[in-house]
């Protein structure tokens, strides 16, 4: 059984449909990518399995729990995180108010010192800076709070989106390295991302989008090989693969 399953999903924003019966599976621990060129759905897909769009059409089932169209705050309840793109961290609050924020839920709030010392050892430099405020942090370290926080809601799934996005290249590298570490622990993560090359190198499985509508899947080192994906799907040079 699949821990997390999406049938014929359907959504987007008032008269203007976004997805188009999305079918896919996410099995514990694995990591899940979803790619595509720009425009093609992915962010909307994050966004309705986290319940902030709510599905037209299809069924969204967590540990074979029915949780389609459930608000944001419900499904944060039952296990369904979101580290959303642009981070949105409250830059006024300390580093470590920022993630005992984020354990506001009756299923987080138990756990929260265990939460705490998990995310200080994946990320030290968070501890070092635990009383800093969360704005004045670098990109890359906002962008780990931002993944320490998502699992401080002790999440089921975490859906990431964008986690490279506005990075320098060598944070980029940091913050993938952070996610291999996360994985490593045996979260299950779901990975938006633009950053073609990174998403595929660190997926266990992926699947391409393309106007709103699943075009292709199969393992991250298959999709990444094949160029008639990328040159067809992903909108890749065979040149680019360097700068990816």
């Amino acid at each position: 059984m699949p821990l997390l399953e999406v049938s014929n999903l359907s959504a987007g924003y008032g008269d203007a449909e976004v997805l188009f019966g999305i079918d896919l599976t996410v099995d514990r621990g694995e990591v899940v990518a979803i790619v595509g060129s720009n425009g093609a759905g992915k962010t909307t897909l994050l966004r309705t399995l986290s319940g902030i769009v709510t599905p037209t059409a299809g069924t969204v089932r967590l540990m074979d729990e029915d949780v389609t169209g459930l608000h944001a705050h419900t499904l944060v309840e039952k296990g369904i995180a979101m580290v959303p793109e642009g981070r949105r961290l409250f830059p006024r609050l300390s580093v470590r108010r920022n993630l005992e924020i984020a354990a506001y839920s009756k299923r987080a709030r138990p756990k929260l010192a265990e939460s705490l010392r998990a995310a200080y050892e994946l990320f030290p430099i968070l501890q070092e800076r635990s009383d800093q405020l969360a704005g004045t942090l670098s990109g890359g370290q906002q962008q780990m709070v931002a993944l320490a926080r998502g699992l401080t809601t002790t999440p089921e799934v975490l859906l990431v989106d964008e986690v490279s996005l506005g990075l320098a290249p060598v944070m980029v590298s940091r913050v993938y390295d952070a996610i291999r570490a996360i994985r490593d622990t045996g979260m299950t993560i779901v990975l938006v991302e633009q950053n073609v090359g990174q998403a595929l190198s660190i997926a266990d499985r992926a699947y391409v989008v393309q106007q709103g509508r699943i075009a292709l899947s199969g393992s991250g080192k298959e999709l990444q090989s094949n160029e008639e994906v990328r040159r067809v799907y992903l909108g890749l040079e065979p040149a680019e693969e360097e700068n990816q």
